[in-house]
C-alpha cells in the first residue's frame, strides 16, 4: 500500500467576516496578509500604534481604512479582529474587545499563564469568540501527521522526538533582551502546542534553557524538554537554534514512532530564515516502503489560511470545533509554565 491521501490542507471558509488588524508588523506583511490574499478574505482596515507602520501596509496592500487610533478601529462590528502584539499588549486589548466579537489572537497568550488566565476570563465574560494563532497545527506537513494518526496508520505511538540544530537570526527581534524567558514561551511553544494537541497533556514535565555567547542579552535560545506520558512513550525534544557553520549539517526534524509505522518530518520552514526551505513530509508503515507525500505547500504562509480559515467557518457553522480557542490553548499556556518552572527544580548533585 503507497496511495496514502491525507489531508494537508485546511477546508477554506464558504462565508466569511472582514478582518481588521490591530498590529501591522512583520508577521502581518510576511504571513497573514499573503495567506489571506489567497483564500480572497476581505481585509477591511488596519491600526497600529505606529500610524507610519498602519499606512505603509495599507497603501502596499490596498487595505481601505486606517485607523488613528485603537478605540475607533475597534468599533467595528461583524469583523474579526486579527490581533498581532507583543504578548504583554495583548491583555490590555483583549479587554477593550466589543461583547460578542471575534478575535484571532498572536500567541504566547499573554506574557505568562497569569496573563493567560484573565484572557480566558475576559473572552468569557465578554462572550468573546477567540483563536489563538498556534498555526503550526495547520501546515500541511501537520495536517499530515494528524490524519496518518487518525487513520491508525503507525499504530501506537511509542515515540517523539523533535531535533532542531540550524542558526536562527535572534538579533532580528531587539524587544526580546527585555524579557525574561524566551525560547519556550516565544518560539518552541509551537512544538509544545503541537505535541499537546495530538497527544493530549502529560503527567509531567522536565525543561531547561541554555544561553549562547554570541547572544549575551537573551536569557535563553535552547532548549533540552522530556515530557513524560505513559510508560512506554517516550516524547523528547533537542532544539539548538544557534548552529553557527552554514547549512551543512543543520537540521529541524521531527520524527513520530509508531508500533507499525513511522513518520519522518522535516521543518524546512524554520531553516535558511527568512528565505525557507520545503516542508517535507514522509511515512513508512508495515504494509509500504517510504513515500513522500506532495504537501500543498510549507509552514509559511500557508498554515496562516488554517488558523483563519477554522475561525471564520466556526463563527458560520461549518467546522464544529475551534481548534486553538482560548479554551483550547489555555492549556498550552499552562504546560508552557510548568516547563519553565521545572528548570527551577533541577536536582542539584
Amino acid at each position: 500500500m503507497n496511495d496514502f491521501k491525507l489531508k494537508n490542507k485546511w477546508d477554506a471558509p464558504s462565508q466569511t467576516l472582514p478582518i481588521i488588524f490591530i498590529g501591522a508588523g512583520g508577521i502581518i506583511r510576511n504571513a497573514h496578509i499573503p495567506a489571506y490574499k489567497k483564500l480572497n478574505l476581505n481585509i477591511a482596515g488596519v491600526y497600529d500604534l505606529n500610524p507610519e507602520t498602519a499606512k505603509t501596509l495599507a497603501k502596499d496592500f490596498n487595505i481601505p481604512d486606517v485607523y488613528n487610533n485603537l478605540a475607533n478601529a475597534l468599533n467595528n462590528k461583524d469583523v474579526v479582529f486579527d490581533i498581532a502584539v507583543p504578548a504583554d499588549q495583548l491583555l490590555p486589548i483583549v479587554q477593550k474587545l466589543p461583547l460578542n466579537s471575534y478575535a484571532l489572537l498572536q500567541k504566547p497568550m499573554g506574557s505568562n499563564v497569569q496573563e493567560a488566565e484573565e484572557i480566558l476570563k475576559t473572552c468569557r465574560e465578554r462572550k468573546i469568540t477567540a483563536a489563538l494563532n498556534f498555526q503550526l497545527r495547520f501546515s500541511p506537513m501537520m495536517l499530515c501527521l494528524k490524519d496518518a494518526i487518525d487513520k491508525n496508520l503507525l499504530g501506537k505511538i511509542v515515540d517523539i522526538d523533535f531535533h532542531y540544530s540550524y542558526y536562527l537570526p535572534w538579533h532580528l527581534w531587539p524587544f526580546l533582551e527585555e524579557i525574561d524567558r524566551v525560547e519556550i514561551p516565544y518560539n518552541s511553544i509551537h512544538l509544545f502546542d503541537l505535541i499537546r494537541s495530538l497527544f493530549g497533556m502529560p503527567e509531567g514535565v522536565f525543561a531547561y534553557s541554555n544561553t549562547h555567547p554570541k547572544y549575551p542579552n537573551l536569557s535563553d535560545t535552547k532548549t533540552t524538554a522530556i515530557l513524560k506520558y505513559r510508560k512506554d512513550l517516550r516524547c523528547a525534544l533537542s532544539l539548538n537554534h544557534c548552529y553557527q557553520f552554514g547549512d551543512k549539517n543543520q537540521n529541524a526534524n521531527l520524527k513520530v514512532e509508531g508500533t507499525d509505522g513511522v513518520a519522518f518530518i522535516t521543518l524546512g520552514s524554520t531553516v535558511n530564515y527568512p528565505h525557507f526551505e520545503k516542508d517535507k513530509f514522509e511515512i513508512k508503515t508495515k504494509d509500504s516502503d517510504w513515500t513522500e507525500i506532495e504537501l500543498g505547500g510549507n509552514w509559511f504562509p500557508e498554515a496562516f489560511e488554517g488558523t483563519m480559515s477554522n475561525l471564520q467557518r466556526y463563527i458560520f457553522k461549518e467546522d464544529e470545533t475551534l481548534e486553538t480557542s482560548v479554551e483550547d490553548t489555555i492549556n498550552t499556556m499552562r504546560l508552557i509554565n510548568a516547563l519553565m518552572k521545572s528548570q527551577e527544580n533541577f536536582f542539584k548533585l
